[in-house]
Parts: structure tokens; sequence; C-alpha cells
């Protein structure tokens, strides 16, 4: 798997997912490491009942998760224009169709 660029990291959101630790996380919201990573990446976000464990989960760790947070870092992610995937053409790249004269 490749790596996620360390900005994706620096978020309260991210930083609570790192010290719990994505696949303990993962077993705790019965979810695939994989959709972790890509809140992490910021191409995704969680669910809002995710979001509602998380925040449990980080209260029970004696820290605070709001949801704002939680929301905030795919929000930020996005707006700083990382790169998330192979950009894709904005418009289908398709050859114009041309017409064929009606055979007589």
């Amino acid at each position: 798997m490749r790596r996620i660029a360390a900005r994706c990291w620096k978020s309260r959101f991210a930083r609570f997912v790192q010290s719990y630790g994505v696949v303990s996380l993962g077993v705790k919201l019965d979810v695939r490491p994989s959709a972790i990573y890509h809140w992490i990446r910021g191409t995704t976000a969680p669910r809002p009942v995710h979001a509602e464990i998380m925040k449990q989960l980080a209260r029970e760790r004696g820290s605070r998760l709001t949801m704002d947070e939680i929301y905030e870092h795919s929000r930020l992610l996005r707006a700083d224009g990382l790169r998330l995937g192979p950009m894709l053409p904005a418009k289908p790249t398709t050859a114009p169709v041309q017409s064929v004269p009606a055979s007589q």
C-alpha cells in the first residue's frame, strides 16, 4: 500500500486514528483498514455512526474529538488541493463523430 502524505496525519482526527491504530480502530468500527486510510487521505469521510463511535472511543481515552474535527479533516485536505488519486480529464476525450453520407 502506498504511503499517505505526512501532512494527511496532522489534524486532530488523524492523530487520534494514528494513536488508536488503524487496524484496532477498524475492528471497533467494523470497517476495513482501507476505509480508514481513505478517510485519512480525504477521499471519503466516515459515516455519522462511525464518527459518533470515534468520539466515544476518544472520550474513553481521555481525549476530545468533535464531529467538526472529524469532518473538517477531509474538507481541509480537499481545499489544500492534495492530489487524492489519478487525475481524470474534465471532459470525455472522445473523437468527434463524423457523419457518413448515405449510399444512394
